[in-house]
């Protein structure tokens, strides 16, 4: 039986982190953290959103990600995790295709948590 391979995003109020399932643990997909800054452009900053108009461009941004990574074929499912306002915003910016495959949102911020702790996050997410 081929093993279930599964896509997760990760955003905050200032950036984005893309993993999959790879053997036993997770993968990081999307290194570069997408940041936005001044006058919604990419750049590395500390400084978050000013307001949702630069919380909507990183939503828009993760879930031009995601789709692009889910048309390769190769993943079963979708976990989400994010604060409550980024989540409010992915929900609205991913495409409609997407959403019968995301089996998982979690409304934490992870972003910050090292790739070899982060499966400790997901035990609540269905096996199957």
């Amino acid at each position: 039986m081929k093993p279930i391979t599964t896509l997760y995003l990760l955003l905050n109020e200032e950036t984005c982190r893309l993993l999959h399932t790879q053997g036993e643990g997770l993968g990081e997909l999307h290194p570069a953290k997408a940041e936005l800054g001044q006058a919604g452009g990419a750049h590395a900053t500390g400084d978050g959103p000013k307001d949702g108009i630069e919380r909507g461009l990183l939503a828009e941004h993760a879930a031009h990600v995601l789709a692009n990574e889910w048309s390769k074929g190769i993943y079963d499912r979708i976990v989400i995790s994010a604060g409550p306002k980024m989540l409010g915003e992915i929900r609205h910016e991913l495409p409609k295709s997407l959403q019968p495959h995301i089996v998982a949102e979690l409304h934490k911020d992870l972003i910050k948590i090292p790739l070899h702790d982060m499966m400790a996050h997901f035990s609540t997410v269905p096996a199957v």
